[in-house]
């Protein structure tokens, strides 16, 4: 297992972003009689979880597994970075996007920069995966250009053009499927010594990079998103498909993630289809789900499985369940609404429900079994 000074992080902020997630679905059913802003909430559930749990578990498995030790000054730096963290999320509660919400957040871009760069120059192992974690953290300077160019967009009265949603999506494209991905992979490559080489990672770096034409389908309509879309998308699969004699040796539940990647790369085939991309366009419950696959059926899995700690299959079955019962009501939302009198945002609390309770018994397992030595070195 993994240090519980580094482990414990992820671990707690992914059980206060499922909180604050089970919160926000009983506050949509309509029962919640404590009046809360709805953005505000949504801002800090979503940062907690993509920055508090997703960003820092993989951080932490790639400092373990790519480089000697986490020396004390870059310790230092994470928890600096996790107390910005936690005051972003109190800030976003109460203020929404304001200055303090801002203040941190923007302190905790520039010390993840610094931690970075530091792990840039610690960096050692199998030279074509070091290249891979070089990739993501690239991938994370220039995921951090949409977030930069909100002010500057709102300053120029454009918040409500194209743009300022292009930035916002730019972000979340070279995060969700940049850094996170990359990074996965990496991880995954060497649990499995999958043969990597330079033209793999220039392969898998250029169409994840190439997907980003996906998001623009959002706000506006040429042929050439769809082409390189399509491009991006097919390049992803033949290199995942590449892989799969090596996965099919390995363990069930490295298997189950490798069959999701797959999944995922068939998706996003999938968007380049017109109607299909026209269809996420003009229902934003299709697009959560999508995010919400992404997070929960992909990276929150990995996280547990690369963990290596025997999880009981009951938890599985509960989060699995859970999972694929939101992504169900998410994207068939209308057939629920004309079939059953039961409302969908009361069956998604209640699948959130089980979510929540499911990933918190995880994350204590994980943090019980975590080592409580003072070592920072490789575990």
């Amino acid at each position: 297992m993994f240090p519980k000074k580094l482990w414990i992080f992820p671990l707690v902020f992914g059980m206060i972003g499922a909180l604050i997630g089970l919160i926000l679905r009983y506050a949509y059913t309509g029962a919640l009689s404590i009046p809360i802003n709805f953005k505000h909430i949504l801002h800090a559930h979503s940062h907690v979880m993509l920055l508090g749990f997703l960003f820092n578990a993989l951080l932490v498995f790639v400092w373990i597994n790519f480089t000697k030790n986490l020396d004390k000054i870059s310790y230092r730096y994470f928890l600096a970075m996790q107390i910005c963290m936690a005051a972003m999320v109190v800030a976003f509660i109460f203020q929404g996007y304001a200055f303090y919400s801002i203040l941190f957040s923007t302190l905790h871009l520039w010390i993840s920069y610094i931690l970075l760069v530091r792990l840039w120059k610690r960096l050692e192992g199998n030279k074509e995966l070091v290249l891979l974690v070089k990739v993501g953290i690239v991938f994370h300077f220039l995921s951090s250009l949409g977030p930069y160019a909100l002010g500057p967009l709102m300053v120029l009265e454009l918040k409500n053009s194209p743009w300022y949603q292009q930035a916002v999506f730019f972000y979340l494209h070279f995060q969700f499927l940049g850094v996170y991905f990359i990074w996965m992979f990496a991880l995954l490559a060497k649990r499995v010594k999958l043969a990597i080489n330079k033209s793999v990672v220039i392969c898998i770096s250029t169409s994840l990079v190439l997907l980003y034409a996906h998001t623009l389908d959002y706000s506006f309509d040429h042929w050439a998103i769809q082409l390189f879309g399509g491009i991006g998308s097919a390049m992803l699969f033949v290199l995942l498909l590449k892989f799969r004699t090596p996965f099919n040796s390995q363990t069930k539940k490295l298997r189950n993630i490798y069959y999701v990647l797959i999944t995922v790369a068939l998706i996003n085939i999938a968007g380049t289809i017109p109607w299909v991309a026209e269809l996420v366009i003009h229902n934003r419950f299709i697009l959560i789900a999508w995010l919400h696959f992404l997070f929960l059926g992909l990276y929150v899995p990995f996280i547990w499985a690369y963990a290596g700690e025997k999880i009981h299959i009951s938890l599985w079955i509960i989060y699995l369940l859970s999972v694929f019962i939101t992504e169900f009501v998410l994207v068939f939302q209308n057939l629920f609404v004309k079939w059953i009198s039961i409302s969908t945002m009361d069956i998604l609390f209640y699948a959130y429900l089980l979510l929540f309770i499911s990933l918190s018994a995880i994350h204590i397992i994980l943090m019980n079994s975590s080592t409580d030595n003072k070592s920072l070195s490789r575990a």
